[in-house]
């Protein structure tokens, strides 16, 4: 299980074989330790030595973000063993074909899986702007192999993205929640909040799948290196985008299981203390933020989806969502170790 911990003040202890949640004394929550695969701390959450410990000596991946979602980094007991498998990423991506190869299927995996979505999502609802972003997304998928550099799929990438975003306003079919256009850096309406917190969450997923393999979070191929950047993460994020959060997103709303009351603007509300804790990004910085009820809300839903299943056509199996992630840095391992070319996982 994946252990999130999102209650301001409170604290992570370990005793016996249970790994409790405390606040001013009181316990709020408890696990069995040998459950946890996963610690996600976000915002004024402490760790007690003997938890920090136990996290090391088990191996448990533990993940610090703010509250606000803004990645921190990762309590890691060790990096991974396997000098052979990064050696070979680092020999196989100085390879221009290979790189250019391997960019062309991050980016026809994102295209054809944000066109299956929206194909889904039109269903009963036959929008002829959906539509139209329907069709430019395929003749667009039929341009990657054209391009002969990463600056001209970046472009082709970015074209996919305004059609798919300039139509996802007609998937909400609520009155009191819109979507006028992909912002960020922070994002400055509910959907684009929930959706900067969902990459967020997804980029968690797919670094630890990342570090289970092996392989060098830093050093992709789509997305350019630059220093502190998880280029690799953010390549193999892209066809699992629309899948893993988008998905989420539109149902979360549509469902009316986020309402706008589950949002609120700081200067709406009195800050509270842990607020003064947040140094790196203030409260204020944010112009719209999700309340802790909605906070929960929103990643209760994205890890029912991260845990439900789907078919995994490359072993004929129905796998959950965070298996097929998991499968598919393994399918890149063997396209750096063998030669084997990488098939993007493909939405139905």
């Amino acid at each position: 299980m994946i252990l999130y911990l999102t209650d301001q003040g409170a604290t992570l202890t370990k005793k016996g074989n249970r790994l409790l949640i405390e606040k001013k004394g009181e316990v709020l929550h408890w696990v069995h330790a040998f459950k946890v695969e996963q610690v996600v701390i976000m915002g004024q959450v402490s760790l007690s030595p003997g938890a920090i410990a136990f996290l090391l000596q088990a191996g448990i991946d533990t993940v610090f973000m703010s509250y606000y979602g803004k990645y921190r980094g990762r309590l890691i007991s060790q990096f991974g063993k396997n000098i052979e498998l990064r050696r070979q990423q680092f020999l196989r991506l100085e390879d221009p074909v290979v790189r250019l190869s391997l960019a062309q299927a991050y980016v026809r995996g994102k295209l054809n899986n944000c066109r299956v979505f929206l194909r889904r999502q039109n269903q009963g609802l036959n929008h002829p702007a959906v539509t139209a972003a329907i069709h430019l997304l395929r003749r667009l998928g039929r341009q990657v192999e054209a391009c002969d550099s990463v600056d001209s799929l970046m472009g082709v990438e970015g074209a996919g993205a305004a059609a798919y975003f300039g139509c996802f306003n007609h998937l909400l079919r609520v009155g009191d929640i819109s979507f006028d256009g992909r912002n960020r850096r922070p994002p400055r309406d509910p959907v684009n909040v929930l959706l900067s917190l969902g990459y967020t969450l997804l980029a968690n997923v797919i670094q630890t799948q990342v570090h289970i393999a092996g392989l060098d979070p830093y050093l992709g191929c789509l997305h350019g290196v630059e220093y502190g950047r998880p280029s690799l993460v953010l390549d193999l994020m892209e066809e699992f985008r629309p899948v893993l959060v988008d998905a989420v997103v539109v149902n979360v709303i549509n469902r009316r299981i986020l309402r706008p009351q589950d949002f609120y603007r700081p200067e709406e509300q009195e800050p509270a203390a842990f607020d003064f804790a947040e140094t790196e990004t203030r409260r204020e910085d944010y112009p719209i933020l999700l309340t802790h009820t909605g906070m929960k809300k929103f990643i209760t839903h994205f890890e029912a989806r991260l845990n439900s299943k789907s078919l995994y056509l490359p072993k004929g199996q129905r796998l959950t969502y965070r298996q097929i992630c998991l499968e598919q840095v393994r399918n890149l391992c063997r396209t750096l170790t063998d030669g084997a070319p990488y098939i993007p996982y493909g939405y139905r």
